[in-house]
């Protein structure tokens, strides 16, 4: 009786966790979103300034150019992807105990019914 107490305490608890990190990942993927926007946004405008220089220039120089210029947005933006990508694998995790304990109660509630 005890394991089966166990478990479920251990469901709720892991429920409980994914329920927070859905909610978390929400805001998360907004964030990496708009950090991805800032930088695509920045990224254009420094290749239209690298642009505008000279035009002995390759498509090349400029978009590192461009790159460099933006360095602060790009950086924001990978870190947010980042973040948001390690709490979608979190979820996943939880996810993946959550049935494991799962199949582990209705394991020990049929052998319990024999």
């Amino acid at each position: 009786m005890s394991d089966l107490i166990s478990i479920e305490q251990e469901l709720v608890r892991l429920a409980s966790i994914l329920d927070q990190l859905t909610d978390e990942f929400q805001g998360l993927c907004r964030v990496a979103a708009d950090s991805r926007c800032d930088y695509d946004v920045q990224w254009a405008k420094a290749l239209l300034r690298a642009g505008q220089g000279s035009q002995k220039s390759t498509q090349k120089d400029r978009e590192a150019e461009a790159t460099l210029s933006c360095e602060k947005y790009m950086r924001e933006a990978r870190i947010a992807e980042s973040i948001r990508d390690a709490t979608k694998e979190r979820i996943r995790a939880v996810e993946s105990l959550l049935t494991v304990h799962q199949s582990r109660l209705k394991w020990l509630d049929e052998g319990r019914r024999f």
